[in-house]
């Protein structure tokens, strides 16, 4: 198996199975490292209620 950290085969040294926050903890895939939020948004510019007029708005885009 390789490793995959380093260019390597494995010789199951575990440094892949460290958690980034606290050294002396094996990862249990909490996330914390991740900069995950809880909630997301997204700003709707528009709301197209055919496909006739999604197409003519990209028509007149070009």
């Amino acid at each position: 198996m390789k490793c995959v950290l380093y260019d390597r085969d494995c010789i199951g040294c575990l440094e892949c199975e460290t958690c980034d926050l606290d050294p002396n903890k094996v990862c249990d895939n909490c996330g914390k490292c991740l900069d995950i939020q809880d909630v997301a948004s997204i700003k709707i510019d528009k709301i197209y209620t055919s496909e006739e007029e999604y197409e003519a708005d990209e028509r007149n885009r070009s």
